[in-house]
């Protein structure tokens, strides 16, 4: 492995620590003291306008220069609990002073019930019991607004009746996506004049999904499925064309559901899905324009020499190669293309049998969809090991306001148990059945393999 490659994955792994310890870790936490009296009569509580707008709408307000709303609003004893389930809830310390505060530690059974007679979280006792001073269990700085016992306290509720046959739904429906990825890539290989059989083809893939968890700094799933397929065939160039294109086609679908899913998730007031909405012309015109790429190849040409940057113009130049090899073959894009949606959505599908399988409620079919979309693309764009820690946090930031932040972050983490173990370990089984030189496979004798073939 090149020094370069091997900087670039301890980046993307501290990233991902970086992601995670943030995730647990709280800075400024502690107790804050409040009025007991104030406490009991529910005098005390706030929380944040509903309708205020996120970050796209906040700077629209700007730019026009109108008024926004108060941040904050009072809030009724008897709702700060179910309040606080989805949102983050306040309250007015003794001082005068407004902070946030985890509600959930003070309630039983959905109703505010406890509070701290001493500056300490060790002895809560019952609202009618507490003396003449009392504290609340301030939110300190936390990029999800959890603690492990909120998560714990999740596992332990689901249910095994509900949870085993959502989760086995998620898992057959993300294997039926597989396979219909696997059969996008024998269509190109094919466009190509690459016959290989659907079962040789799925065993390969799923080596390389098991590669992809043992020895991801060496060999991942796109790794593998090159090697493969060049060993077989002697054709570099080819095989890497098929590849190239699949990712093309990829990003098509990806881009496709999220359009076609935005109008019915219903998420606003969250930042993040404000911005993806305001983002929806150059998402359109992306997918656009990768299309028109596949189809049209050379009516692109000229714009590789606008490409401002030697490696944009080369990818972009790699990218319009690759697609010309199946300008005279637009049914295979077809094809791949309608793979590649189907994809997309079986694993939308996916996330929303783990929301099930978690007795998540408040949330719709759509919202979990449209969330799985651009948990997808997050995971695409940023840097992350096996888009670890970015999942969670897309599904805490656009479902956050709809359930609490531990379902969302489960929704999420549950996804990468389910692509990294039952539909990856069996992986292991045709490596095992395959020849002992099969199995020790690095990126170099991938690079080998290419420079052997070029060279003759």
């Amino acid at each position: 492995m090149k020094f370069k490659d091997a900087v670039g994955h301890a980046i993307k792994l501290l990233l991902t620590l970086a992601v995670f310890v943030a995730i647990f870790a709280e800075f400024g936490g502690g107790v804050v003291e409040v009025s007991p009296a104030g406490l009991r009569a529910g005098t005390i509580w706030e929380q944040a306008n509903p309708e205020m707008p996120g970050i796209v709408g906040k700077l629209k307000a700007r730019v026009k220069g109108t008024a926004l709303p108060v941040a904050r609003v009072p809030l009724a004893a008897a709702e700060v609990c179910t309040v606080a389930a989805g949102a983050q809830v306040f309250a007015r310390t003794l001082d005068g002073g407004v902070v946030p505060v985890r509600a959930l530690r003070h309630c039983r059974e959905d109703a505010l019930a406890v509070a701290f007679g001493e500056a300490s979280e060790d002895a809560p006792i019952a609202l009618d019991a507490l003396g003449d001073r009392a504290w609340l269990r301030r939110q300190g700085f936390q990029l999800v607004p959890m603690d492990a016992r909120e998560l714990w306290r999740e596992v332990t509720s689901v249910r095994a009746g509900t949870f085993v046959p959502w989760f086995l739904f998620a898992i057959s429906v993300k294997l039926v996506g597989i396979f219909a990825n696997i059969y996008r890539w024998q269509v190109l290989l094919r466009g190509q004049g690459l016959a290989f059989s659907f079962r040789w083809l799925a065993s390969s893939y799923f080596v390389g999904r098991y590669f992809g968890i043992v020895t991801p700094s060496t060999m991942g799933l796109d790794g593998w499925r090159l090697y493969d397929t060049i060993r077989a065939t002697r054709k570099p160039v080819e095989c890497t064309t098929a590849l190239a294109v699949e990712r093309l086609i990829g990003l098509v679908g990806l881009l496709a559901v999220i359009l076609v899913f935005m109008p019915f998730a219903s998420l606003e007031g969250r930042s993040l899905a404000e911005l993806v909405r305001a983002m929806a012309v150059p998402l359109g015109a992306g997918a656009a324009f990768t299309v028109l790429l596949l189809l049209r190849p050379s009516a692109f040409s000229w714009m590789v020499r606008l490409m401002p940057h030697p490696k944009l113009r080369a990818f972009f130049a790699s990218a319009i190669e690759s697609a010309t090899a199946y300008s005279a073959n637009r049914g295979a894009l077809v094809v791949a293309l309608g793979c590649a949606f189907f994809g997309q959505v079986t694993t939308m599908f996916m996330y929303f049998g783990n929301a099930m399988a978690l007795g998540v409620e408040n949330v719709t079919m759509a919202q979990v969809l449209y969330a799985s979309a651009i948990m997808t693309l997050g995971t695409f764009l940023a840097p992350s090991a096996s888009g670890e820690g970015v999942r969670e946090l897309v599904f805490v930031a656009l479902l956050g306001g709809h359930t609490t932040a531990a379902k969302a972050f489960l929704i999420g983490h549950l996804g990468f148990w389910i692509e990294k173990l039952p539909l990856s370990l069996p992986g292991l089984w045709p490596l095992l059945r395959a020849p002992e030189a099969y199995k020790r496979v690095t990126m170099e004798d991938l690079k080998a393999l290419k420079d052997e073939v070029a060279a003759g």
